[in-house]
Order: structure tokens, then C-alpha cells, then sequence
């Protein structure tokens, strides 16, 4: 059964949500570790943890349990928060976004716009803010990286599975590339990490970046020849139109396209100009078509132009992931 996509002027878009019903219909979907394919189940699943990580540890917890994953281990430094959830199948590890809501929000968009790329032990330069927020619960005796190790070691044919959204998808993509044992990365609305030498060393491995709509986060660091830092999408594109139909490249249109409506347009008036007679009413009638046709390519170009981020919010890339699952 299709969800109701949630309505941001009577619905609390802005995470952490915890009146929202965690992964609903798991049984009729369980997730499919092993399947390294892009998966409409999985992409649903994970992108559910992402929404998660956002929440209050003991709540994450508890849905991660009636989900079916019993094993649960939080990491937290200054500002990064990462959640790692397993049963006999699969293990998922879970990286939080920026939490508008929080105290630490200022922390986060500060480690958002420390965007200069620095070296990358594991090769390539990546954002100098992610690199430093993952090192947070990376090292140490109770660090993530301690974690992964022993969990390998202990369950060396389970599957680890990593996401995030937002900032979450940034850290899980710098922590992927630290552990090439990991079977797969699911990110969503996730800004771009590093440079080619970076994307390089694991666009082999199975990675898929969703978007959602006009969500602009994507899109930065941005790479224009005034600022441009190198960095690079990494991964398969999986676009989720307003509409929630998915497509595997973004609807963008170039310039010519636009120019060619310019030109049409001029085109149509020109002849219906052409074929006017002397009379007021008809002159009045072809001007204010006119005016309605230039008026609509001006409300196209807006619409395929302009960004949103209302379509950021994690939310939207579950409910309309759901949506897509078969029925």
C-alpha cells in the first residue's frame, strides 16, 4: 500500500522524526544483503536507517530490534553520530546528517563549509570538514574503526552495509573507502567528498547516490571554474522525480533546449503577427497570447531551474522509495 506523501505545512519534515512508523512492511520486504545489485528493497531499507540515525539512540535501538537487528552500538563525537545495527545476516551502519534541531547545528554547518579539499590516507583529496567530523569516532579503543575490525574478524562472511543522508552520506562514503570489506554504500542527498584520484579507488565497489527532486545539497561543493574544488559524484545516480518516479539521470536540460523554445516561440508570433488584420480586438488578442506564451517559458525555466530544499529532507526519499517498492 502506497504512503501519503507527507505535507510540510501540517507534517514536521525536519529530523529527527519519531512519530514516524520505522520500517513498516519490513516482513513483506526483508532486507537482501547479499544482493549487490541496485535494489529498490534495499534502497528503502537503508535509506529508513538513514532517517533513523537522526533520532535518540534508545529509539533507534528499540526500531532497530522490532526490525529484526538486535545488535546495536552508537558512536558519537562532537558533533558526528553514527549508529551500527546487526543480526546473524547482515550488519548496517548508519551516519546522522546535520541536526538542524540541535544545539551542535552550528558545530555541523561549520564541518558542512570546511569544504578544502585535504589529502586522504587511503588516496585522493577529500573535504577537509568531513574528513575531520569522521575522525571523531574513528579511532580509539571504543572508535568505529575498532568496531568494523573486531566485527570482520568475528563475523568474516556477513555482509556491512554503510548510508547516511546529508552529511551522514559524506562520512559513510570517507568511512567506505576505509574498509574495503564493506559489501555496499547507499547515500542519500549526500554533498559531494572528494576528487577523482578519490572517487576512483572505490567507484568499482557497489555505491548509489539518491537524489531527490530539486534537493540542492547534491550539487555542492559546487564545481564552477570561480569555485571549484575537484570534488566529483561518486557512484550510480538514482533520481527520484517529484512525481516518484525513479530514473537513473537528472533531468537537466541545456541551454540549447531553451534556446530553441526562444526561438520557436518568436517563430509562432511572428506568423500569427503576419496573418493579422487591421482589427483592435484581433490585435489585442494576438498581444495578450503573446504575452501568456513568454509569461509560461518564464514559469518553465523557474520550474526547471530553481532548487528546493523542502526535497532535502529525509523523508521524502523514504515515503517515496516506499512508494516504488512492487506491489
Amino acid at each position: 500500500m502506497k504512503k501519503p506523501i507527507p505535507d510540510a505545512k501540517y507534517y514536521d519534515i525536519v529530523p529527527p522524526d519519531m512519530n514516524y512508523l520505522y520500517f513498516e512492511g519490513a516482513n513483506q520486504y526483508p532486507f537482501q544483503p547479499n544482493n549487490t545489485e541496485f535494489s529498490e528493497v534495499n534502497a528503502w531499507w537503508l535509506a529508513e536507517c538513514s532517517l533513523l540515525a537522526y533520532c535518540h539512540p534508545g529509539f533507534a535501538r528499540m526500531a532497530f530490534k522490532l526490525a529484526g537487528f538486535e545488535q546495536f552500538t552508537f558512536f558519537e563525537g562532537t558533533g558526528t553520530e553514527c549508529m551500527a545495527a546487526g543480526n546473524d545476516e547482515a550488519l548496517i551502519i548508519a551516519f546522522r546528517g546535520t541536526e538542524l534541531k540541535s544545539l551542535s547545528a552550528l558545530y555541523e554547518l561549520k564541518t558542512d563549509l570546511d569544504s578544502m579539499p585535504v589529502a586522504f590516507a587511503e588516496g585522493g583529496k577529500v573535504h577537509q570538514g568531513f574528513a575531520k567530523a569522521l575522525d571523531e569516532v574513528w579511532s580509539g579503543e571504543q572508535g568505529l574503526q575498532q568496531f568494523i575490525e573486531q566485527q570482520i574478524v568475528d563475523f568474516p562472511d556477513r555482509p556491512i552495509w554503510l548510508t547516511g543522508h546529508s552529511l551522514g552520506g559524506a562520512l559513510a562514503s570517507l568511512c567506505f573507502a576505509k574498509v574495503p570489506q564493506a559489501t555496499g554504500l547507499y547515500i542519500y542527498g549526500s554533498p559531494r567528498v572528494g576528487n577523482q584520484q578519490f572517487i576512483e579507488q572505490i567507484n568499482h565497489r557497489p555505491i548509489w547516490r539518491v537524489e531527490h527532486a530539486k534537493d540542492p545539497i547534491p550539487m555542492l561543493p559546487p564545481n564552477l571554474p570561480a569555485i571549484s574544488f575537484g570534488f566529483e559524484d561518486v557512484g550510480e545516480l538514482v533520481y527520484i522525480h517529484s512525481n516518484q518516479q525513479i530514473d537513473y539521470q537528472r533531468p537537466e536540460k541545456s541551454p540549447t533546449e531553451y534556446k530553441a523554445l526562444i526561438v520557436n516561440t518568436f517563430k509562432a508570433q511572428e506568423q500569427r503577427r503576419k496573418s493579422l488584420s487591421v482589427d483592435l480586438t484581433e490585435i489585442n488578442q494576438h498581444l495578450l497570447e503573446s504575452f501568456k506564451e513568454w509569461r509560461d517559458n518564464l514559469k518553465q525555466w523557474q520550474a526547471d531551474s530553481k532548487i528546493s530544499f523542502t526535497d532535502h529532507m529525509p523523508i521524502y526519499y523514504c515515503v517515496k522509495l516506499w512508494n516504488n517498492l512492487p506491489e
